[in-house]
């Protein structure tokens, strides 16, 4: 379904006249609806247990109950449930992330971690991609903003946190729940809780995910490039020797046989390789295109694994904690790199091998004093192996072959094997000790501030070599070196927040956070040739309100924020290499600005609603070296681009993206969901369900590319069903996507542009398409 995009004006009518609507009802039924109210939540965004409307942060928490309700089983579809929160599709999981208020990262290199740090019960992931699905979540959180302080490694512009549900003691039960849909998807959950004496308890999760692909081969019989298989177990033991004693232990691992990211033609040009393999085939380049027609294989593999060991020890009121985790995630991901049966690049992609340790200890102080505070040390050390591989005969149709395909390097013999293999060893140790303080001036004043310093020492050993029985692609050369980079860093957090009543709370908060060191890794194209790439510092001013209203049957919350992030770091392309390679480097500064707004509303005890929206207003202070969309007029031409130094000629070029929108960044984002529930018999309880999710305009490049633009569009879904005595047994349908639109989650130009000038390729998310399914659960 396509929404039609009214006025700014229109939208904040209609929005306030619905609010306006929503308050008129609940004050009307106030009297009668009296146990009608909002479940209070609570948290642990700042390191203690505390309700999540006493939080001086824009935060928001779900429980996993919710996300089950949303069809919400990969991490990519937040979304749903946060307006502020984006996920940006790259040709890998390595090289996707999040971005909340428009800022995160999205690169190649093993070297650079994302903005947007990933924690799962208090672990942070060095390879984010590696949470391939969402099992027996107790609740997810998402913290908007740095959050170095008390979350660390590279949280420089917020983080999403997954707490997992922990083993009960004395109680023995399960939980089993099938689904099965359209396009081939199958899900299954099995959940089992064991008491072991009176105390200690185990839970074992086992997880098996499948679907069919969206986007199909025809020139390989209709084979699938994107199907989905993902099979994860995990086991976890919780001890409570003494009152005063907690120990979680745990252990994961997940095999995923998926092949991230599959792309289609969006536009083609006449005469180039694209446009007459599509004709040969029957393909339709454009925004509903779903097929493709490769010689190349499709193929991704992933595994994760891990242990951790949780122990909290209270005494006289103080908490001691410890977290100690081991890690380890493989990936392999490649692909047919031109998407035509022609050989110019038929295996792009790469391969990567993580490892990682990370302990904390963490002293938290008893609440009711004058002064309450956190402490804590914290140590990450982190290895990672990755490759990045093209390989091909460099063979195209071009316009004046008239349909012949023609060797683009004729110097070497017909047949030649071109290829060109980077290997990079990223090694990491980052030491930090961190403090968050609660000064309680008055009874509803509190002054709230923390520090956090960290010590960064990054290593990189870069390799590339020849391979046997191939030949260099032009412009690759045998390199080797070694290069580190050290940093020492303070970041910090202050603020007041206020009590205006005991249902209203103010805030305000200056924060300046960090994102640690790393390297380029890509493309370097002389030996020693600087990869290093220097932190990146983000300076943020919020201030914000959690309000509750009518007996705590409304509630609503607004922050409002302005973040400037130096020192930027980005994927640009390198003007000194005539192949145009790419190159992660500290591209210049952005700036982003705006207002989130949530509210909450139980007009009945039976009937939930949730309204949502966020305003980005995200531009490019300082962005140099991108480059120029297809057409773009030069300096000549009155334009802003430069001719690449490398090649004059060449009809790319490259200029500063000075006050452009960030890309993939939406300038307004709402959603609602609204669930009811209805006591049908003695026995059979009812449920239904509806979620509406809307986004403007997106220009998914940096450089203002109007071929690279998604409009706007809504998504509808929605769940209903019955459930028997206690949620003993549960049946229901869902849908996602209901009306089927098709959107694109990247579109990019052809990604070299004298082969295939003014095209483009689009990339497609699962929820891309309708998905409509049954679900069956028990618990026993």
């Amino acid at each position: 379904m396509t929404a039609r995009t009214s006025t700014r004006p229109q939208r904040a009518l209609l929005a306030g006249a619905a609010v306006a609507a929503l308050a008129s009802a609940l004050a009307g039924s106030a009297s009668a609806q009296a146990t009608a109210t909002i479940d209070e939540l609570v948290v642990t965004a700042q390191k203690r247990a505390e309700n999540v409307q006493d939080v001086p942060l824009s935060i928001t928490a779900v429980k996993g109950e919710a996300l089950e309700a949303l069809h919400v089983t990969q991490a990519q579809q937040l979304t749903l449930i946060d307006p502020s929160v984006r996920f940006k599709q790259s040709l890998s999981n390595s090289a996707s992330g999040f971005l909340i208020r428009g800022i995160g990262t999205s690169s190649f290199s093993a070297g650079i971690e994302q903005s947007i740090s990933t924690v799962v019960d208090g672990v942070v992931l060095a390879d984010p991609g590696s949470l391939s699905t969402l099992a027996d979540v107790e609740r997810v959180e998402i913290l908007r903003g740095p959050q170095g302080m008390l979350f660390g490694k590279n949280a420089s512009a917020g983080l999403v946190h997954f707490i997992t549900k922990r083993p009960v003691l004395d109680d023995n039960s399960g939980k089993v729940r099938v689904e099965v849909g359209e396009r081939g998807e199958r899900n299954f959950e099995a959940i089992g809780n064991v008491a072991v004496g009176d105390t200690a308890a185990l839970r074992l999760v086992v997880v098996h995910n499948e679907r069919d692909g969206i986007i199909k081969n025809v020139a390989r019989g209709g084979d699938d490039t994107d199907p989905r298989k993902v099979t994860g177990v995990a086991l976890k033991f919780q001890w409570k020797p003494t009152e005063n004693l907690t120990v979680f232990a745990q252990a994961d691992r997940s095999q995923s046989d998926t092949f991230c990211c599959a792309s289609t033609w969006r536009k083609v040009t006449p005469g180039y390789a694209p446009a007459v393999t599509n004709a040969q085939y029957g393909i339709v380049a454009g925004p509903k295109n779903l097929a493709v027609a490769a010689n190349g294989d499709f193929f991704g593999s992933s595994r994760a694994q891990g242990l951790a060991l949780h122990m909290d020890y209270d005494v006289s009121g103080f908490t001691l904690s410890s977290i100690s985790a081991y890690r380890e995630a493989r990936r392999v991901g490649f692909y047919d790199g031109d998407l035509t049966p022609v050989s110019y690049i038929d295996l792009n992609g790469g391969a990567g091998d993580t490892k990682w340790f990370t302990q904390e200890l963490r002293l938290t102080s008893p609440i009711g004093e004058r002064f309450d505070y956190v402490l804590g040390l914290y140590y990450y050390n982190s290895t990672a192996d990755s490759e990045i591989t093209q390989r091909g005969q460099l063979t195209w149709i071009l316009p004046a072959s008239n349909g012949q395909v023609l060797r683009v390097v004729p110097t070497q013999p017909a047949g030649t094997v071109f290829q060109t293999s980077t290997f990079n060893t990223i090694g990491s140790d980052s030491y930090a000790a961190f403090g968050q303080g609660t000064f309680h001036v008055t009874d509803k004043l509190d002054i709230i501030g923390g520090l956090r310093g960290t010590h960064d020492v990054v290593k990189l050993n870069y390799r590339r070599d020849p391979v046997t029985g191939t030949v260099f692609i032009p412009g690759s050369v045998a390199l080797r070196f070694d290069q580190d980079i050290k940093n020492d860093n303070l970041s910090w957090r202050i603020g007041p927040r206020y009590n205006v009543t005991d249902d209203i709370m103010i805030y305000g908060t200056v924060s300046k956070g960090y994102k640690g060191p790393g390297f380029s890794g890509l493309g370097a194209t002389v030996a020693g040739s600087n990869q290093r790439v220097l932190p990146e510092i983000p300076t943020s001013y919020e201030i914000g309100m959690k309000s509750t209203f009518f007996d705590r049957r409304l509630q609503v919350n607004i922050s409002a924020y302005d973040t400037k992030v130096k020192n930027f770091q980005a994927q640009v392309s390198d003007l000194s290499s005539p192949t145009y390679s790419s190159r992660i480097t500290n591209a210049g500064s952005i700036k982003t600005k705006g207002v989130e707004v949530n509210v909450v509303a139980r007009p009945m005890a039976d009937l939930n609603v949730t309204l949502g929206g966020a305003y980005t207003h995200a531009r490019y202070l300082d962005f140099n070296g991108v480059q120029c969309y297809f057409g773009q007029p030069k300096v000549a031409q009155g334009g802003p681009c430069t001719a690449p130094p490398a090649n004059p000629t060449s009809i790319d070029g490259f200029f500063n993206a000075k006050g452009l929108r960030l890309a993939a960044v939406p300038t307004w984002v709402l959603g609602s969901t609204v669930s009811y529930e209805r006591q049908l018999s003695e026995n059979i309880r009812g449920f239904a369900q509806a979620n509406w999710n809307w986004q403007s305009d997106t220009n998914y490049s940096a450089n203002g590319d109007p071929g690279t633009i998604q409009k706007a569009y809504s998504l509808v879904g929605g769940r209903v069903g019955v459930s028997g005595p206690d949620d003993k047994w549960t049946f229901a349908i869902y849908a996602s996507n209901l009306f089927d639109k098709r959107w694109a989650a990247q579109i990019t130009p052809s990604p070299v542009t004298t082969l295939n000038p003014g095209g483009y390729l689009q990339y497609f998310s699962p929820d891309s398409v309708r998905r409509v399914g049954a679900s069956f659960e028990t618990r026993f």
